[in-house]
């Protein structure tokens, strides 16, 4: 059974991931003149920058590990 402090660390690291996905998904999106494989590249190298502002590059490793648990 998770304790609070987790499920409130998973939720936070659920709300991170989420907005880095739709903020990465808009601007790659709008980017119609790109063809779809730049598109891709560039919503990778979007959401990931977002997630290293976010929480630090360091950190990543454990932002997955808090969504990965049960």
């Amino acid at each position: 059974m998770l304790s609070l402090a987790q499920c409130m660390e998973r939720k936070l690291a659920q709300r991170i991931v989420s907005s880095a996905h739709r903020a990465a998904e808009a601007i790659a999106n709008a980017r119609t003149d790109l063809p779809e494989v730049q598109r891709d590249q560039l919503y990778s190298r979007v959401f990931i920058g977002l997630l290293e502002d976010n929480v630090g590059a360091a950190n990543i490793g454990e932002l997955i590990d808090s969504l990965a648990r049960p």
